[in-house]
């Protein structure tokens, strides 16, 4: 089982639009600064795989919610958690956003993997880059646990650009880079990323999408369109990458608590990867942002 952080496009899409949220509703009263929380499910077919986040922060809001470069300018640090079947991930994160259209991420968190009796879902040791990790190679009996840390800083552009009749053209690219060791051998299948990697190692992630949105009642916002996917790591040469279409549903403001709820599905095939190439692949999830109150 996988759950890949380069697959979370729908979830940076879905914090995002949280995180503008004050360009959409600025009309909306908030206190400058308070604890929110952010949760996210996301289940993936090929690989299969389940991965539930969350982020429990403080939130000061920094811009003007009236001036269109600092909408949504704001700091926010806490304690960020990710598990799915086979690892949990769990840490601290600060994320900051001094412009509208800018949002910088930064994370260290511990990291476990353990086996659950299937193929490919545990920690395996393996001879180099270059070794086979189709899921008859990794079988389930000779799985093992680990366990190490990883540490990540990401960049997010956003914008969006006023269409006709109430429509919106979307732009999200966001970049990351990870560091992280796991385990004690030279070698090991990264569930997380679905790929190898050495015991310390360097992933760059890269995920785009663009799109439309339309507002189909006050308090609901559909979003759909494209999504490009890569993920390279540098020590190797490694290159995946996919692309597929993405559609989202917003509800927004659904009780003072619930800041918005959103549901979300993406399909797509691997343009590259080293066993999935061709194939295609689907996820679908749900993202709510909470609003826990003022400090």
């Amino acid at each position: 089982m996988t759950a890949r952080n380069n697959l979370v496009i729908a979830l940076c899409l879905a914090a995002l639009w949280a995180s503008t949220g004050s360009i959409a509703s600025a009309q909306r009263e908030v206190p400058n600064t308070r604890l929110v929380m952010h949760e996210q499910l996301v289940l993936l077919l090929n690989p299969m795989g389940a991965e539930h986040r969350l982020d429990l922060g403080v939130r000061g809001e920094v811009g003007d919610p009236n001036d269109l470069l600092s909408a949504g300018s704001h700091v926010e640090g806490g304690v960020t958690t990710a598990v799915s079947p086979v690892y949990a991930f769990g840490g601290g994160y600060l994320q900051i956003q001094p412009f509208s259209f800018l949002v910088v991420r930064g994370e260290l968190v511990g990291a476990t993997v353990w086996p659950i009796g299937m193929n490919g879902a545990g920690h395996y040791g393996l001879s180099g880059y270059g070794a086979d990790i189709h899921g008859q190679n990794l079988p389930g009996d000779a799985a093992g646990s680990a366990s190490g840390w990883m540490a990540s800083m990401s960049a997010t552009l956003q914008g969006a650009v006023d269409l006709p009749d109430g429509w919106r053209l979307l732009l999200v690219s966001e970049w990351c880079l990870s560091r992280s060791a796991l385990g004690s051998d030279p070698f090991y299948y990264s569930m997380k990323y679905d790929l190898v990697m050495a015991r310390e190692d360097f992933v760059v992630t890269g995920t785009s999408f663009v799109g439309a949105e339309a507002r189909l009642a006050s308090d609901l916002l559909l979003r759909f369109g494209a999504y490009d996917d890569l993920r390279t790591v540098p020590n190797s040469g490694y290159v995946g990458h996919q692309v597929g279409p993405l559609a989202m549903l917003e509800w927004q403001h659904i009780t003072p608590e619930i800041g918005a709820l959103t549901i979300f599905v993406r399909g797509g095939g691997y343009t590259h990867h080293v066993v999935r190439e061709g194939e295609a692949t689907i996820l679908g999830g749900i993202a709510i942002d909470y609003e826990l109150g003022g400090l």
